[in-house]
């Protein structure tokens, strides 16, 4: 009777045991702009890699824009988001394209690398510098994605330039932006450095080239007046890099991988350490994570960070506040 007893504990716990290993492991959304995005991209690269290595399924889930992402984040309608942090912070403190609606429940979960951003030309244009662009004919309104029509005007704002000296063509979002340039419509497209469309529009008008920003004190004013989290930085060509052939002054900002309130800290932390500790894959998968830096990863940005996330820093050193 003993033995029958100890055997049937045993087994039990066995089971429990298991049932808990499976409860463990979760499904999780990752919210992104739509296919061709860097966000995509990055978001495509950590449901790869992040998923065989935690045993939890993350699933890539492209939207029109990365603002349209932030409500369903902040809803817990999905789980995870990626944008640049000035988009995050607007929305986390209700401001810009977010005004009067604070979406308090969004978490910082890691800065991935700094997001280089310019303005780029067909091979045969006459468009040296970001100087000579007056009067060109440039996407604008961006209805769909605002806040990169912030950027844009930033971005002119470091030459002086206002959207009101330029030939301005309404669009939707970025990837709308991209196709006005492909089509013709525009003379003048905006993206990130090392995004897949790139690559796509490269090869649709015989080849594209960046054109360089002002590096100069006055001119980053003129741009942090718009969008305060913006700087300027040196950027070198890279086999990834379509558009760039020397080393060039691009505009620059911070992207984060964000969460709901409403995810677990131990699947947070989970996720953190799989980044950290998959760096070499994840940027096999997409090469900008291979400037992912560990030591930045915490950077304190002036909004939240998820409490499974300072778990992980303050465990590995990494939170110095």
């Amino acid at each position: 009777m003993i033995m029958t007893t100890t055997r049937k504990l045993l087994i039990t716990l066995s089971a429990m045991m298991a049932m808990s290993g499976a409860v463990q492991a979760q499904s999780f959304g990752i919210g992104t702009a739509g296919g061709g995005s860097s966000t995509y991209s990055i978001g495509a690269a950590i449901a790869n890699v992040i998923s065989k290595a935690t045993g939890d399924q993350y699933l890539v889930q492209p939207y029109g824009g990365t603002g349209r992402v932030m409500p369903l984040v902040n809803s817990g309608r999905t789980d995870f988001g990626l944008a640049n942090i000035l988009e995050v912070s607007n929305a986390f403190h209700g401001k810009g394209d977010f005004a009067g609606h604070s979406h308090e429940n969004l978490r910082v979960v890691a800065v991935l690398y700094p997001f280089d951003v310019g303005l780029f030309v067909r091979d045969d244009a006459p468009f040296q510098s970001i100087n000579d662009i007056k009067g060109a004919r440039i996407s604008s309104g961006y209805s769909g994605q605002r806040i990169i029509g912030e950027l844009i005007d930033a971005a002119l704002a470091n030459a002086d330039l206002s959207m009101d000296d330029m030939d301005a063509v309404p669009t939707t979002n970025l990837l709308s932006n991209a196709d006005d340039f492909t089509a013709g419509r525009t003379d003048i497209g905006f993206f990130a450095l090392g995004s897949g469309k790139l690559n796509e529009v490269d090869a649709s008008v015989g080849g594209i080239r960046f054109i360089p920003f002002n590096i100069d004190a006055q001119a980053q004013v003129r741009m942090q007046e718009l969008m305060p989290q913006t700087y300027v930085r040196v950027v070198r060509p890279g086999d990834n890099l379509t558009g760039l052939d020397q080393p060039m002054p691009m505009m620059a900002y911070d992207y984060i991988l964000y969460a709901g309130k409403h995810v677990s800290d131990e699947a947070v932390r989970r996720l953190v350490d799989g980044i950290v500790e998959n760096r070499q894959a994840l940027a096999e998968n997409y090469a900008n994570l291979g400037r992912l830096d560990p030591k930045k990863m915490a950077k304190n940005l002036g909004i939240p960070y998820h409490p499974g996330a300072i778990r992980y820093y303050k465990e590995n050193g990494l939170w110095s506040r």
